[in-house]
């Protein structure tokens, strides 16, 4: 039986269609340039173990999974880990 990845639950800063860990890792140049377009969001994310110490993955690279509250993210994980 092949192992699964384990995924995690993490609030992460939206900006566009990446995912900072901080607000401070998102490029200063880039939010004064383009926040008259997007708006930073927090979401809380389910992404792969592996993503957890990276400062920005892009969602669609990544497969993370956006919520609104930490109490939704993390049921998502415990169940993806379950499987």
């Amino acid at each position: 039986m092949e192992s699964q990845t384990k995924k995690i639950a993490q609030p992460r800063y939206r900006f566009f269609d990446d995912l900072y860990i901080s607000i401070e890792s998102i490029d200063k140049e880039l939010l004064s340039d383009w926040s008259h377009k997007e708006k930073l969001s927090l979401k809380y994310c389910v992404i792969e173990e592996q993503y957890e110490d990276e400062s920005c993955i892009s969602i669609e690279l990544s497969g993370a999974e956006l919520y609104d509250t930490p109490e939704v993210a993390q049921q998502e994980a415990d169940s993806c880990n379950e499987e």
